[in-house]
């Protein structure tokens, strides 16, 4: 794909399917984040868990909101998959290998927990699977 391709297929893409999986992404990380790991997760990083209380949150659920939608546009070139299997592959391949990879950094150079680590990874590879089966279903 060349740049003119990226930036002439940009109106061709589903935009539907990547709202949705936005949506999706926002959920799971809200459950991720919150009722499954949010309590361990906070431990971990060593600040407070609020669970309930929506105080200055508006600004980061909304920037959530916005990463989360390049992040399903990036997922929508990439040709989500229908098949669950093949979305978990990708998942292993884009969460564990390349994003786990990066934010290992972050373990080895600023001393962050692994615990925090593991905790992000799988939740990257999650979404990752979610995101291109979520808009593979809606293809």
């Amino acid at each position: 794909m060349t740049f003119s391709d990226f930036f002439s297929s940009f109106g061709d893409l589903d935009w539907v399917a990547i709202l949705v999986g936005t949506v999706a992404l926002m959920v799971l990380g809200f459950l991720w984040y919150g009722p499954l790991f949010g309590k361990k997760w906070a431990a971990a990083r060593g600040i407070p868990y609020n669970a309930g209380s929506a105080a200055g949150m508006g600004g980061p659920v909304a920037m959530t909101a916005v990463y989360l939608l390049v992040f399903n546009i990036g997922v929508a070139y990439m040709a989500p998959f229908d098949d669950i299997e093949a979305a978990l592959v990708m998942g292993v391949i884009a969460g564990v290998f390349l994003i786990g990879a990066a934010l290992y950094s972050s373990v080895v150079w600023a001393k962050q927990s692994k615990t925090v680590f593991v905790i992000d990874l799988t939740h990257w590879f999650v979404a990752i699977a979610v995101a291109f089966y979520v808009q593979g279903l809606m293809a």
